[in-house]
């Protein structure tokens, strides 16, 4: 039998598409430069909100009692300080109010950003091919709706329902 209530959501910048509660079917994830980029599905009202500083590529992100543990991985959508890329980190040296991830790009810079810290979802595109990912069953449950997560140069579209 075919499914008829499958909605689709073109995210060309990190946003909430989806604000209830739904399944995310399905995904195409399309990179716009041929270089290692990410994307990730997230929990929207499981964010927290902070700072970050970087120098040389070691990112420090502060955000108080923030929860986060050594090897969490968690998408960053930088608010301010535009040589940030958005995307998707490896937590380390966790402590209460900080933690640092490494940058793919170096230099000395700050500025504001959302960390989203549930994901449902990451894929990773070095092509500009786009990479249509199909989830088996009944999709991921995602009980608080669906934020998308675009890296630089990254369109995603979701399907869900």
């Amino acid at each position: 039998m075919m499914q008829y209530d499958v909605k689709s959501y073109i995210a060309k910048q990190s946003s909430t598409a989806v604000n209830y509660r739904t399944r995310l079917k399905g995904i195409t994830v399309t990179s716009a430069t041929v270089s290692a980029r990410n994307i990730a599905v997230a929990d929207p009202t499981v964010v927290l909100s902070g700072t970050w500083s970087r120098s040389g590529t070691l990112v420090t992100v502060t955000i108080a009692n923030n929860g986060l543990s050594n090897g969490d991985r968690v998408f960053l959508d930088v608010a301010t300080g535009t040589t940030m890329r958005d995307g998707v980190y490896d937590v380390s040296n966790a402590t209460q109010n900080t933690f640092t991830v490494t940058s793919a790009t170096s230099g000395t810079a700050n500025g504001t950003v959302d960390v989203y810290t549930h994901l449902y979802l990451e894929l990773d595109t070095y092509n500009t091919i786009g990479l249509p990912v199909k989830i088996p069953g009944e999709g991921i449950l995602c009980e608080n709706g669906i934020f998308v997560g675009v890296g630089s140069s990254v369109t995603a579209t979701i399907f869900y329902g």
